[in-house]
């Protein structure tokens, strides 16, 4: 059993032996840098922008990894207990501090895509739940409370209490209260570094959790009239194989050069068209 997943059957003797060969996450990273063009994902972002000034780079982002995760299915599997799962919903998430001081406190955050959102309903999610985090009012909300609370509490009561969220999270039984707005219980975990003014970095998978993925956005620099995004992925390996990778990170470029398709509902199947 598993908490926000259901067992998956459609896997092979490949999977299953790859998964006994490297039963821990941490063990089966692969990491994918590019640099994808992202001119008229920008020049589409700023004319959306006119009229709706809350609309940020970081939104299009989020809900072009929304329609790759929905387009590629298997990239939203996961494994606990050596055992394949997919996830039941769609969902990203990130760490978001409450202002930009190295002192002020980081937040887990969970976004869950609805079927039918488009690029505003999820750019208005992500608004509300930043600024919730803004004005300081979630430190009381899911595993942001007890985060909090066990890690404030000596090593010698902190280790075994953790040891035995590892045990229950390694047997799907873990508490809702622990996975809500826990970022390691989403299809895939997001970093903005733009934001910080670098470019995208290599980030380890951890093996609590059901994220099967961490991607990293870095900067969106301009070279003459063109403008990239560098784009850092670690994935699981267990959850499918290279070929399906490739293709999906190569859809991901698709959208960003034909950002119309990100008029459509964030589960509208996307394919390359040559």
């Amino acid at each position: 059993m598993s908490r926000g997943g259901h067992k998956e059957k459609n896997i092979n003797g490949v999977n299953n032996l790859l998964i006994d060969f490297k039963p821990n996450r941490c063990d089966s990273s692969v990491y994918m840098n590019f640099k994808v063009d992202v001119t008229k994902f920008v020049k589409f972002m700023d004319d959306l922008k006119k009229k709706n000034p809350d609309l940020t780079y970081f939104h299009g982002m989020s809900f072009i990894l929304g329609q790759v995760l929905y387009s590629r299915p298997y990239m939203n599997r996961f494994i606990q207990n050596r055992t394949m799962y997919m996830h039941d919903d769609v969902s990203i998430s990130f760490v978001a501090k409450a202002e930009f001081k190295d002192e002020s406190m980081e937040y887990l955050t969970v976004l869950k895509f609805d079927e039918n959102d488009n690029l505003l309903d999820v750019s208005r999610k992500l608004k509300e739940k930043v600024n919730k985090i803004r004005e300081k009012k979630s430190s009381h909300d899911g595993a942001n409370d007890i985060v909090g609370k066990i890690g404030m509490l000596p090593k010698i009561f902190r280790v075994p209490i953790v040891g035995f969220f590892k045990w229950m999270d390694k047997h799907g039984i873990l508490p809702k209260s622990v996975i809500e707005d826990n970022i390691y219980y989403s299809s895939a975990i997001v970093s903005n570094l733009g934001t910080f003014k670098v470019g995208a970095i290599y980030h380890n998978l951890t093996n609590f959790g059901t994220s099967s993925s961490l991607i990293t956005f870095g900067e969106i620099t301009k070279e003459g009239n063109k403008y990239y995004l560098e784009v850092g992925a670690t994935i699981d390996e267990r959850i499918a194989d290279g070929f399906y990778f490739c293709k999906a990170l190569k859809l991901m470029e698709y959208i960003y050069q034909n950002p119309e398709l990100m008029l459509n509902k964030v589960s509208e199947k996307v394919s390359i068209k040559k």
